[in-house]
């Protein structure tokens, strides 16, 4: 299944590979795994995001013209 396919879905994982395939930098992978809520399973290393919780992450922090950017 691809990326834009599990897009559709809300309850899909996205993987670090899925969102640099979407055009994040490492940095930007970074900040979004660890701040829209990533699942880190015991005995599996690498965290995953529901495609929920990423749309609501970049929701919350969309420029919304009110704000200073630094």
């Amino acid at each position: 299944m691809s990326v834009d396919d599990r897009l559709a879905n809300p309850h899909a994982v996205l993987t670090r590979t899925d969102l640099a395939d979407l055009g994040w930098p490492r940095r930007g992978v970074d900040a979004i795994i660890r701040h829209a809520g990533a699942i880190v399973l015991p005995g599996y290393s690498r965290p995953v995001v529901t495609v929920a919780d990423y749309r609501r992450f970049l929701e919350t922090h969309r420029y919304d013209g009110r704000t200073r950017i630094r």
